[in-house]
């Protein structure tokens, strides 16, 4: 656990220090999102190593998915952006959802740090740290939401929370999102409280 995260901890250091130099060979000072595709390829690329040498099921371990939308190609050099990386907090025991059913989840959206080294975060329900008691969860299709979270989603069980670092390539792709700018790797924080099976399913 503490080679995770020490490795983790390295990982942003440079993604940071990378960011704020290259704030500072943009045209100016307020581009807090200069080299912002290089930036985000860099950082999904060390998480990508970091998840990789700590593969486990245990908290504080990794879990790598390829894209379910695809099979990875035999005998060809693995495509980080084809993958999803998912550092494991709590473990849970309970279902997994399918692709035809929906979840109750509890989230919070991030993107990497900005050139200054803020965060933004992009979308929550909860505020302040999570309380799984209290907390009201937002409900989706897993067929519905971006590639990423539909690929992971397939792999949780009910009571699970993660780390997701989604590719820009299974997220929104190159496209501005209201404040996600194209490019950006999706950080969530998730958990999964339940899975709300299709109407009529046995």
């Amino acid at each position: 656990m503490k080679k995770t995260f020490y490795g983790l901890l390295a990982s942003w250091l440079v993604v940071m220090a990378f960011g704020i130099t290259s704030c500072g060979e943009s045209d100016t000072d307020a581009d807090l999102y200069a080299n912002w595709k290089d930036r985000n390829q860099h950082f999904i690329d060390s998480i990508a190593k970091v998840a990789n040498a700590n593969l486990g099921n245990e908290p504080g371990q990794w879990k790598v998915f390829h894209t379910y939308k695809f099979t990875a190609p035999l005998n060809a050099s693995p495509n980080v952006n084809d993958y999803v990386y998912c550092r494991i907090m709590d473990n849970g025991d309970g279902d997994t959802p399918l692709f035809t059913d929906s979840v109750a989840v509890d989230y919070r959206g991030q993107m990497i740090p900005l050139a200054d080294g803020s965060v933004v975060t992009f979308d929550e329900n909860y505020t302040g740290a999570l309380n799984i008691e209290t907390a009201a969860p937002a409900k989706f299709a897993v067929s519905e939401v971006v590639t990423g979270w539909t690929t992971c989603l397939m792999q949780m069980q009910v009571g699970d929370r993660w780390m997701v670092y989604i590719p820009y390539d299974l997220g929104y792709g190159s496209g501005t999102r209201g404040s996600i700018k194209g490019y950006s790797t999706l950080i969530f924080d998730l958990y999964l409280q339940s899975v709300i099976p299709l109407k009529g399913k046995n």
